[in-house]
């Protein structure tokens, strides 16, 4: 797990706080999570994997949620307090809505932003800052607003 060692420096307890967080991991070597990313999870029985392709990076202060998989594509960008969902926030519900969230190569998502589950964001996409992603965006797709609405492209 050597390509893990720039993350252990960044989350609070090292080794051992990534293997309890995140059940599976594949996060490649030049992949950079940044201090202050915390990693959520509905299901302590139940984690998904998150997948981190090269050069892939998180900014300060975001939220992923793993109770299903999350995969970021090569060279994606998040910036800081940019939110993940993999869940709804509902516990009461008898069927809670349970999707992965894929983030195509090269797209970037902006500060604040907040993508929900089931989301797949297209290669090159570009989500606005504060922005509320509900569907899918398409590649070379500009987004923005709430809900997410595309605003131009690529």
């Amino acid at each position: 797990m050597e390509m893990l060692e720039p993350v252990f420096e960044i989350l609070p307890a090292g080794r051992a706080f990534v293997e309890r967080a995140v059940h599976s991991y594949d996060i490649h070597g030049t992949a950079y999570i940044s201090r202050g990313v915390r990693i959520i999870y509905n299901d302590k029985k139940r984690k998904g994997q998150l997948t981190m392709k090269k050069y892939s990076w998180i900014g300060v202060d975001c939220v992923l949620d793993i109770t299903r998989s999350i995969t970021l594509g090569e060279y994606v960008q998040i910036a800081p307090k940019a939110m993940i969902f993999t869940h709804d926030s509902s516990r009461s519900m008898k069927n809670p809505v349970e999707k992965a969230v894929e983030v195509g190569d090269n797209a970037y998502i902006g500060a604040g932003a907040i993508v929900l589950a089931g989301v797949t964001i297209g290669e090159n996409a570009i989500v606005g800052a504060g922005a509320v992603v509900t569907g899918d965006v398409e590649a070379d797709a500009i987004v923005g607003g709430v809900p997410a609405r595309v605003i131009g492209r690529r």
